[in-house]
């Protein structure tokens, strides 16, 4: 069996696929591209092509940058000349609907057993993912967001999780390399949800301290709360 995951001082959590689904995860609404391809008579694939590429520019460079995706729609649409604005919480009000962003089964039972221990842990800028976790109503299970814009680093850089590093910790999330590699690099253990299928690119370097298939099955191993 898999050993009990219920006694930690912490535990880190990422959100996006591991407890909720949320369809514009990367924050890249359709009116940003409407209005670009409006401006300039692009396409839309050759708009979202310049906007994917400069966030893989910045992730290349290690720069935190890279998840801020409202800052790379306007780098954009400035080396296009596009002079526009946009209202972030209007968007987030028009795309943030029951049926783009949801909680995955268990998520909330989840927290619960874990409640007063929870830290959101995600790439995620905090003007995203707090306003996705007030939408879904579990704010109040987390004390703090860990997020690039708070800690300066993405989740790809061990010193993401350095205001914990001497605690008695683990990461639970679906992605190998962020959810996996890195947390165990930091010193943390690790539980891997792994049913978003989002597998290392080469062999497993280091296995996970647990698995489960989903956030639900999950539950169980933390033993009886």
């Amino acid at each position: 069996g898999n050993p009990s995951l219920g006694n930690f001082d912490i535990y880190t959590v990422d959100l996006d696929d591991t407890l909720f689904y949320n369809e514009y995860a990367m924050e890249v609404f359709p009116d940003y591209i409407i209005d670009i391809c409006n401006f300039t008579g692009l396409h839309p694939a050759q708009v979202k092509n310049l906007i994917y590429s400069e966030h893989y520019r910045r992730l290349s460079l290690g720069i935190y940058t890279a998840f801020d995706w409202e800052d790379i729609i306007y780098s954009v649409a400035k080396r296009l000349n596009v002079e526009k604005s946009w209202n972030l919480e209007e968007l987030q009000e028009k795309y943030y609907t029951p049926g783009n962003i949801f909680l995955l089964n268990g998520a909330i039972e989840f927290l619960k057993a874990i409640d007063g221990k929870a830290i959101a842990a995600t790439n995620g800028f905090s003007k995203y993912q707090l306003k996705s976790l007030t939408k879904l109503n579990v704010k109040q299970y987390f004390k703090r967001v860990l997020s690039p814009d708070i800690t300066h680093y993405t989740k790809g850089n061990i010193k993401f999780y350095s205001d914990y590093a001497d605690l008695n910790r683990i990461h639970v999330g679906d992605d190998y390399f962020f959810d996996v590699e890195i947390p165990l690099q930091s010193g943390s253990s690790t539980l891997w949800v792994y049913g978003s299928g989002k597998f290392p690119l080469g062999g497993f370097e280091i296995l996970p301290s647990a698995m489960a298939p989903d956030i639900n099955s999950a539950i169980r191993l933390l033993g009886n709360h």
